[in-house]
């Protein structure tokens, strides 16, 4: 299977959370976003990374990282 680049949003809980830790264990490069982004430290230990964002917020959606 070919490694694609993954935006996963909601993944500071529940289904994102495990979804992010599953899509990297595939060998995928995932980029995991939330609001509380100190709720995602634990995917880091996956090589994935956490950024803050919110979807109903447009200058989070745009911030530069």
């Amino acid at each position: 299977m070919k490694s694609k680049v993954i935006l996963l949003t909601g993944a500071s809980s529940g289904i994102g959370f495990d979804t992010a830790i599953a899509l990297a264990k595939q060998g995928h490069r995932v980029y995991a976003a939330a609001r509380r982004v100190e709720r995602m430290a634990p995917l880091c230990e996956y090589g994935i990374v956490p950024l803050k964002m919110d979807v109903t917020d447009v200058q989070s959606m745009q911030k530069k990282l």
